[in-house]
């Protein structure tokens, strides 16, 4: 066909000449510039670590989970240390030393709110000599109380008598700023009333306080003691009067009211009555004597100069007139007396009569004495 045939006659079409290849000079090398960051998408490449970056990195790993450790423990101690610094434990912690006898530590942590001269009592010493001391049966308080001043009310008892106080305790700045302080407000110590008569002074535990003159205050002296049950000893003033001791059981009565009170009434001696014997034979002496018979102070009946001879005796028993008057002695005393006729029927006899002793007190009802130490008496005979 047409199409074969102009197939058959078509010439090869030739190819370029080939030049010789000429080699191209390499442009200059120059240093390597960090080019911008790969767009997003592009392949990351690692750096890898070197082993003391890796160990650098552990240790802040270790350290870091020390660290938390240790805030998570500090936490825990702080609540911990906090929940043993409550109201309730800082009032049971000074009931604890009242309890032991320790007054001097009890006083540095509660000031007992009186002036030094007050505080003669208020000694380890004066709580040793307590026959019973307090008690603490229980310390409690409104746990969803979370105010900075607390009730906390605690029942105690001293010698088996059972008593509640409620104590005020208020927050104080804390420790390190993290460590709950508290401060107990009103303190256990109690008042002590000694109303004395007959004595000028007194001893708890061989500790002495003066008696205040009741004819200036007007009223028994007031001390201040913590609870317990004492002895208190009066001071005798005199060879005459006894030093009986009285027991005393002082604690709070929970409402502010005068504490307890314990009264010291002088008793006397044998040596008070012989001296008042002694005063009675010297007035009865006086009264035998002529003329002193004729004395006013002297029995009417032989007061008389009809009287030629008189005799008489005090006698040999005499006591005190009672208990409340143990300075007042009565007793009988027989005369015998002589009468001329002058103006009594002639003759010797007896003349009854009814003598009184009494020992001379001051104000405070304490025996006088004289410039030598012997009691002052007056002497009646009473008609």
């Amino acid at each position: 066909m047409g199409t074969e045939k102009n197939q058959a006659n078509a010439a090869p079409i030739p190819a370029p000449p080939v030049t010789p290849a000429v080699p191209i000079p390499a442009p200059p090398v120059t240093p390597a510039v960090p080019g911008p960051s790969a767009p997003a998408g592009a392949g990351v490449v690692f750096t890898p670590v070197s082993a003391q970056g890796k160990k650098r990195m552990k240790l802040i790993g270790v350290l870091v989970g020390v660290l938390v450790v240790l805030v998570i423990a500090g936490v825990v101690a702080i609540k911990v240390a906090n929940s043993s610094r409550t109201p309730e434990a800082e009032v049971r912690k000074y009931l604890d030393l009242l309890a032991a006898g320790k007054a001097s530590a009890a006083t540095a942590m509660v000031d007992p709110g009186v002036n030094n001269d007050q505080r003669t009592f208020l000694t380890d010493d004066v709580m040793a000599s307590a026959t019973s001391l307090l008690v603490v049966e229980d310390v409690g308080t409104d746990k969803k109380d979370s105010s900075d001043t607390r009730s906390v009310t605690a029942t105690m008892q001293v010698n088996g008598e059972r008593f509640v106080h409620v104590f005020t305790v208020t927050k104080a700045e804390p420790t390190m700023g993290v460590l709950d302080n508290w401060k107990v407000k009103d303190s256990l110590a109690v008042e002590l009333n000694v109303d004395a008569e007959g004595y000028t002074q007194f001893t708890i535990g061989g500790v002495t306080a003066d008696i205040p003159s009741k004819s200036f205050s007007g009223r028994e002296g007031s001390y201040v003691v913590y609870p317990g049950v004492y002895t208190v000893t009066p001071v005798a003033p005199s060879e005459y009067a006894d030093s009986n001791p009285e027991t005393v059981a002082v604690l709070d009565d929970g409402f502010g009211g005068n504490g307890s009170t314990v009264s010291l009434k002088a008793t006397y001696n044998t040596k008070l009555i012989a001296a008042a014997q002694a005063a009675g034979q010297q007035a009865v002496d006086s009264c035998t004597s002529i003329p002193g018979n004729q004395s006013s102070s002297c029995p009417f009946a032989i007061q008389s100069d009809a009287v030629t001879e008189v005799s008489g005796a005090m006698p040999k028993a005499l006591g005190a007139e009672s208990a409340e008057q143990p300075t007042v002695f009565r007793a009988t005393v027989i005369f015998t007396a002589t009468y001329s006729n002058k103006y009594y029927m002639a003759g010797t006899r007896d003349v009854e009569a009814k003598v009184e002793i009494r020992a001379q007190l001051d104000d405070d009802k304490v025996l006088k004495l004289d410039k030598d130490g012997k009691p002052e008496f007056t002497v009646d005979f009473l008609r």
